[in-house]
């Protein structure tokens, strides 16, 4: 995905396994077999604001308790497979209001 809506009532918490897979609530990776897992969310000024080691967890759109501004946000996805080999992908996720 490349852009979500956070639930509007306050933060989830970013758990998406009990979420409809494609609600677009919360940013997460599609995933499958995968070892070791971080994901890391900056500002477009270079502040992070989300960091998660654990792949069930993604970003709810919410920092230090309250909703992140609309905006256009960076992250940095680094994995390990479970057939040893290890990925890097970074990109921008809108979130919208």
């Amino acid at each position: 995905p490349d852009a979500f809506i956070p639930n509007q009532d306050g933060p989830i918490g970013g758990n998406w396994e009990n979420e409809d897979y494609y609600s677009n609530r919360i940013f997460h990776p599609v995933s499958r077999k995968i070892d070791e897992y971080h994901l890391e969310i900056y500002t477009r000024w270079g502040e992070k604001i989300f960091d998660s080691e654990d792949v069930m967890i993604g970003w709810d759109g919410y920092f230090k308790g309250k909703i992140a501004q609309q905006d256009v946000y960076v992250y940095k996805a680094r994995w390990k497979c479970s057939n040893g080999k290890e990925y890097v992908k970074a990109g921008d996720i809108t979130l919208y209001h």
